[in-house]
């Protein structure tokens, strides 16, 4: 077990600042068929650079 973010998906507005954000290259993506964004949880190195930027609290690190 290891940390990564997690989305509350009713939180998300999908404007993009925590993909700006991370550090890690694909760890998060844009879905655009759902205007969300999608974590990967084997990239994420659970900074938390995402969560302190997330404007709308959508975003937690937490056990995957």
């Amino acid at each position: 077990m290891y940390s990564a973010a997690r989305i509350d998906l009713d939180k998300c507005t999908g404007c993009k600042l925590c993909i700006f954000a991370c550090p890690e290259p694909n760890a998060i993506m844009f879905l655009k068929e759902a205007k969300k964004v999608s974590v990967e949880a084997n990239r994420c190195k659970g900074c938390g650079l995402c969560v302190a930027t997330c404007p709308k609290e959508a975003m937690d690190i937490g056990n995957v």
